[in-house]
């Protein structure tokens, strides 16, 4: 699509480039924010806004998914190209990047989250092998050459340490020595010129033998270097010259592995801007309460409930179509109508879904694909150019005509105005007529009545107005298709004070036929307004009734779960009986063997503890009847994916393998997945029922419940210990209730306080089976990722 500067400014379109690229962690992804232009093609568009799509799902469910950590790395990698040698902070950068190109690469891959254009992305990355690793190995978190680099680098300094406690050594003993300590300015050991001095009073210079590296503002200390050093000291320069070249030689190594691996790191690189340009796109989207428009081939546009994105407070929303039943519109009234923030909503939101952006507005919204939006909005005036507002319309209005085509979206504000109202009228009829002929979609607003009768003279040209209420005199801001506008001229003039007199004696000036229209046009106002009351109630009847539907619905499935729960609670009080009953005669039976064992021959403590054996075994046989009496359900009725309710642990579960050969079958139940008998289950009618509003008992219901809302992080930023340790402690308990296996604690870093209060509460949690602080793309050191038990 061609969408010239001009006209991008006009349509506020560069605004809404600049609020996405604030949404943009990386420098790489800004720059794709402003090359970005809406295009031309049809599955370009479906593509980019899949993109979009499939980063507002990811949010969803990981809001802190971003990639961050990734750096601007790419004049290093032309500095490595051109065989310089980075710096330690540079490599850190290098590393920082790959290790959020693999985190983000990892994530995609084992999430179980449709995003095929992410995960294609990514994909395609190659990461090289070793360098993450060695870059952590050689250098630092705070941007030195560790020891470790090389066993050279770990011998030259333990060297400097050792000749560096020697001299320290040798100079406490000067420095303590009374024999000094009228010569020493102050008993303190500094540093000059990389060499190790003590400050020596000027004048006994002579006393003190040693070299000179400096000496204080005002000549009285000297800072020198005692003899008793001099060739300690010379000797750990040597040492310190060859450290610093094993450092060197180091950084040229790993700048040659960067150099080697240049190109992937490049990809790597290009690949995580890309995602953060879509993640940018998906928070917009989100910011703006926007959704994804329906894609048609046809040029056309039909938006519904639309909202201009860059408005704030209470906005009226619009309602248009155009390129069904009519290509042109008319759009007549006073001014302050809205007619020009129309305009503007139409073609902005036209041009943000073709660059693959989402629109605020509805989602059964539909859009086409143009070729070329073109705008004349506004007052084209020039002083430098010496053009009025006319001719300065009319400069853009040429080249209009000049480029524009059937896939063409022309949006004209004040058409012909600035000239002779007779003049104009017919210009403005002549140019819209030659561009609808053309077969472009156009959306043209203008004063001039006579465009009125234009529009409802010619095929697929439609008339629209903005609504004016008379009584506040103040638009409504709400369009009506189908309805020219009408002056209202003569009736805010006599609101506002003008005589009757000077009314009556204009009305004289305008033709019968004149007034006529203007009456017939205020009845269709009246008429479309009654008809929109009874659309709007209509629709609110409707979806009350759709609300008791779903209400009575919800019931019938409270009721029918708290009937399963309440005959599922009998079975395990009968369960209990039966348990208890056996414990009981297991007692009485050991209590019958010890007496026949020691030969008593009590005759009657033995028949009462048969008795009590008896009574036991019709005891349970009674209270186990309706346990046995429950039958299974038939294992043909079992299909795959089919939800059951698993009536022993009252949860409900998914089918994933049908009954094996003793009568049980696969079921998956939140994160858990157990083989369950035939005669524990019940079918369920519908796939997804109502949720529950209360429990009737037992854990399980509340794990459901809990399973629906519960979240797999917690904030505790801002809070004290104590309270962060008493919210994280139901936390815990309501995920491993719902069967989470891991959860991410948010403390942010600030002084780390909370952070170790935190991790001294979960060292001693009976849920945590272990924790760690976050990696690049979960949070860093302000999020502990806790894994459950």
């Amino acid at each position: 699509m061609v969408l010239n500067e001009r006209v991008i400014k006009k349509l506020d379109f560069d605004k809404i480039l600049e609020r996405l690229a604030s949404q943009c962690i990386m420098l790489r992804a800004r720059e794709l924010v402003e090359q970005l232009k809406p295009y031309p093609h049809l599955d370009l568009v479906r593509g980019a806004l899949e993109e979009t799509g499939e980063g507002k799902s990811i949010l969803r469910i990981n809001p802190l998914f971003s990639v961050r950590g990734a750096r601007e790395i790419r004049p290093y990698l032309e500095r490595c190209l051109k065989g310089g040698t980075l710096t330690p902070d540079e490599l850190l950068h290098i590393r920082d990047t790959l290790k959020a190109a693999r985190i983000i690469k990892q994530s995609l891959q084992e999430g179980k989250t449709e995003v095929p254009h992410l995960k294609g992305i990514m994909e395609q990355v190659i990461l090289p092998k070793g360098i993450e690793e060695e870059i952590t190995r050689c250098i630092t978190e705070d941007g030195q050459v560790a020891d470790q680099a090389s066993p050279a680098l770990a011998d030259l300094r333990r060297g400097v340490s050792r000749l560096q406690t020697r001299i320290r050594e040798t100079l406490d003993g000067i420095i303590r020595n009374p024999a000094y300590q009228k010569i020493l300015q102050d008993p303190i050991i500094t540093q000059r010129s990389e060499r190790y001095v003590v400050p020596v009073k000027q004048e006994y210079r002579q006393s003190f033998p040693g070299i000179v590296h400096d000496q204080s503002a005002s000549g009285a200390t000297l800072y020198i270097e005692p003899m008793a050093v001099v060739n300690l000291g010379n000797e750990l320069r040597e040492v310190v010259l060859k450290e610093q070249r094993e450092v060197q030689r180091i950084l040229l190594l790993l700048s040659s592995r960067v150099e080697g691996e240049a190109e992937a790191i490049a990809d790597a690189h290009e690949a995580l801007a890309r995602v953060d340009f879509i993640l940018a796109k998906a928070r917009l989207s989100e910011e703006m309460n926007a959704g994804a428009p329906v894609l048609t081939e046809k040029q056309e546009i039909s938006l519904v409930q639309a909202r201009h994105p860059l408005l704030t407070g209470k906005v009226v929303p619009l309602t248009i179509q155009l390129g069904t039943r009519f290509d042109t519109v008319v759009v007549t009234g006073p001014n302050t109508g809205g007619k020009t923030v129309a305009l503007k909503t139409i073609g902005l939101l036209a041009a943000m879904a073709q660059c693959g952006l989402h629109i605020p507005a509805e989602s059964d919204s539909r859009v086409g694909v143009f070729t070329q939006i073109f705008a004349d909005i506004g007052d084209e005036q020039s002083v430098e150019q010496s053009l009025s507002t006319f001719s300065g319309h009319m400069k853009n209005i040429v080249e209009i005509v000049q480029k524009a085509d059937r896939r063409s979206l022309i949006l004209l504000d004040e058409v012909g105005a600035g000239t002779d109202p007779t003049e104009g009228s017919a210009l403005a009829m002549a140019i819209i007529a030659e561009l609808h002929e053309r077969g472009a979609r156009i959306v043209a607003t203008t004063h001039y009545g006579a465009l009125k009768n234009f529009a409802y003279n010619t095929t697929r040209v439609e008339n629209a107005s903005v609504e004016f209420d008379s009584e506040s005199l103040r638009p409504t801001y709400r369009l009506l298709v189908g309805i020219p506008g009408k002056s209202n001229a003569f009736y805010i003039a006599g609101r506002l004070g003008l005589p009757e007199g000077v009314l009556d004696r204009a009305r004289t000036f305008v033709t019968e036929r004149e007034m006529q229209v203007a009456d017939l046009i205020e009845n269709l106002e009246d008429t479309q307004r009654e008809i929109d009351l009874e659309k709007r109630r209509a629709r609110e009847e409707r979806q009350a009734i759709e609300k008791e539907s779903i209400g009575l619905k919800e019931k019938s499935q409270k009721l029918e779960d708290e009937y399963q729960e309440l005959m599922a609670m009998a079975k395990d009080q009968a369960v209990e009986i039966v348990r208890e009953a056996r414990r009981e005669a297991e007692r009485l039976i050991d209590e019958l063997k010890l007496a026949l064992k020691e030969e008593r021959k009590d005759q009657q403590a033995i028949e009462r503890t048969r008795q009590g054996i008896r009574k036991l075994s019709n005891k349970v046989g009674e209270q186990d009847t309706p346990a046995r009496a429950t039958q299974g359900v038939d294992p043909q009725e079992i299909k795959l994916g089919q939800m059951v309710y698993m009536t022993k642990l009252r949860q409900k579960g998914q089918v994933l393998k049908l009954p094996n050969a003793s009568g049980e079958i696969f079921v998956q139940a939140g994160v858990i997945k157990l083989n369950v008998p035939l005669s524990e289950i019940r079918l369920i009618q519908e796939e997804k029922v109502a949720k529950p509003t209360r429990s009737v008992g037992g854990q399980g219901k509340v794990g459901m419940k809990k399973a629906e809302t519960i979240r797999t992080e917690i904030d505790l930023r801002g809070m004290m210990v104590e309270e962060a340790s008493y919210e994280l402690d139901k936390y815990l308990d309501d995920a491993v209730l719902t069967g989470v296996g891991q959860v991410y604690v948010i403390h942010g870093k600030g002084t780390g306080a909370l952070r170790l209060g935190i991790h001294e509460f979960l060292r001693g949690h009976h849920h945590v089976k272990s924790f760690r602080l976050g990696q690049h793309g979960e949070g860093d050191l302000g999020v502990t990722v806790v894994e459950l038990k």
